[in-house]
């Protein structure tokens, strides 16, 4: 009984891992614009400000304009839930990454849950563990509004309702399941990655169910599904889990018009059409993504270096498995999962931005549950006792090879505060600016709105001026835009160091203008990161003596 009591309560242990992996020094490194962005609109409405809604789409509730969508394809999800977290502890980076974090424990725990219902207890256990140190998930749980992973958990979740859907053959959880999904494409269009791999294989996973070990609930089967009664309620809960979007599009038409226009070539220049070059890419990054290495803004790089031979010795295990006809029920569900992985993949190489390894936060917890339930199939073959201690001994041997890395990682950040576009540069800059009492600056490249508006709590309010389009070079109307703000005395331009500019051209161009006009450039200040390189300048535009 003892024992049972225990293996119930033990998912507690990846859960105090990981939280203390994401919550120690919460505040590095600095925030990134995509994260700040989501949480501009609830620092703005808190604070009684203009809210600045993206395409001014908007939705009235409790006296506040909330907006619908932060970008084309990321809904406002993290924006409406910042304002409880910032009501409660206050407006700041903290407390907008406390959210993030608590939807990694909820990951945490739903992948405890599916690796326990898949392969047992000791298996929900791995991949619990697993999880709680893979420094991708980690590092992009600290920031995880910039990866969104409310998607992770509501893929998992998703996933959970379905098997209850099969068990039991209730259509509240078919309503459940399609109410995530809809608020899943909400938060971010990418969720229709694990959406398009669910539709494919529950058909699949249907008529194996007896293959799989599914008990199906008595009456429970196609005649059901195709009842009105039956799917009528989840296509409602469906479309009311996505209605901002659809609200959002009904408005502008906006998201299917960005993917209509990034469909052959994306705004970072991607060629979609060069589809296995992007493949061969992407399956590069998953193994830097599962062994950690890409996290050079935090400071170093450091790599978990079992992780990735662990993923592909599991897949050999259930490979194996499935041809000598062995374990087959964890076979076939490992088989599954596998499938569900491979259809994520094949879809990732297809973008409207870029190849970014943010895209791929979504395989986390699958990444794990495969490398647990393939090692679960060889532990099966070892009598009890002894599979424990190999069990064991792969877990501690894997959650120690992962902590070295967040240990490296978060050393590393101590030391560095973050790189570039992560810098924590941005505390020092925002001191400055409220020091020289500079409120409204004029923002010559991507980065600083949202990050200062974050931690000044709305007092400094950065006028972006560089242009979005297009992308490698100032548009034609930039000198149109900037002429009059050069004989303005009180006007200040905030630019990136050369080596950290987003969006080139601009500095370069307004410099250019300066000097047509007989005026000279004065850098107010220079911001650093603490290795010393210059991040940002300040800049005031003077005449000559």
């Amino acid at each position: 009984m003892w024992s049972q009591r225990l293996r119930s309560w033990l998912w507690l242990l990846p859960l105090a891992l990981y939280l203390a992996l994401t919550l120690y020094q919460i505040e590095l490194p600095g925030p990134n614009y995509d994260e700040a962005v989501e949480a501009k609109p609830a620092v703005q409405c808190l604070q009684n400000l203009p809210v600045e809604a993206h395409r001014d789409a908007v939705i009235h509730l409790f006296g506040k304009a909330l907006p619908l969508m932060i970008v084309d394809y990321v809904g406002a999800l993290n924006a409406w839930v910042l304002l409880l977290y910032f009501k409660l502890g206050g407006i700041g980076v903290a407390a907008m990454r406390l959210w993030p974090i608590t939807v990694g424990a909820v990951v945490v725990w739903l992948t405890w849950l599916l690796g326990k219902k898949l392969f047992g207890p000791r298996a929900g256990f791995a991949a619990a563990m697993l999880l709680a140190v893979q420094p991708s998930f980690i590092f992009f749980s600290r920031q995880g509004i910039y990866v969104t992973n409310t998607t992770i958990a509501l893929m998992i979740a998703i996933g959970l309702a379905l098997l209850r859907l099969a068990e039991r053959g209730r259509s509240r959880w078919l309503g459940l399941a399609a109410f995530m999904a809809g608020l899943g494409l909400w938060a971010k269009f990418i969720m229709l990655w694990p959406l398009t791999a669910t539709v494919i294989l529950s058909p699949l996973v249907w008529r194996m169910r007896g293959r799989l070990g599914l008990k199906s609930a008595a009456g429970f089967g196609p005649q059901a599904l195709l009842r009105p009664r039956f799917w009528a309620p989840a296509i409602l809960l469906f479309l009311i889990g996505l209605s901002p979007f659809l609200l959002f599009n009904l408005k502008t038409g906006a998201t299917f018009k960005h993917f209509a226009e990034t469909l052959n070539r994306s705004y970072y220049g991607v060629e979609n059409a060069a589809y296995l070059d992007n493949l061969t890419t992407r399956w590069i990054q998953i193994q830097h993504f599962l062994k950690g290495d890409h996290f050079w803004y935090l400071g170093g790089n450091a790599v978990d270096v079992l992780a990735w031979p662990l993923f592909l010795l599991a897949l050999a295990f259930i490979l194996a498995f499935l041809l000598f006809r062995r374990q087959m029920t964890l076979a076939w569900r490992a088989c599954v999962l596998t499938l569900f992985f491979f259809l994520l993949f094949i879809q990732s190489p297809l973008t409207p931005t870029a190849l970014w390894y943010t895209h791929l936060a979504m395989f986390s917890p699958v990444l794990a549950l495969i490398t647990a339930g393939g090692w679960e199939l060889l532990f099966r073959t070892r009598p009890e006792r002894w599979g424990t201690l190999a069990a064991g001994v792969f877990i501690a041997g894997a959650s120690l090879s992962g902590l070295r890395a967040d240990v490296a990682y978060h050393r590393a950040l101590t030391a560095a505060g973050g790189y570039a576009d992560h810098s924590d540069a941005v505390y020092r800059l925002t001191d400055e600016l409220l020091a020289r009492g500079i409120f409204s600056p004029y923002a010559l490249d991507w980065g600083f709105d949202a990050p200062v508006i974050l931690v000044s709590q709305g007092r400094v309010n950065p006028i972006e001026i560089f242009g979005y389009e297009p992308y490698d070079r100032p548009d034609d109307a930039f000198p149109d835009r900037v002429r009059p703000l050069l004989q303005d005395p009180n006007a200040y331009f905030l630019v990136h160091a050369p080596d950290r500019t987003n969006f080139p051209g601009r500095r370069e161009a307004l410099q250019a203008l300066a000097a047509d006009l007989g005026l000279e450039i004065e850098t107010v200040a220079v911001i650093r990161e603490r290795s010393g390189a210059p991040h940002t300048a300040i800049w005031k535009v003077n005449r000559h003596p």
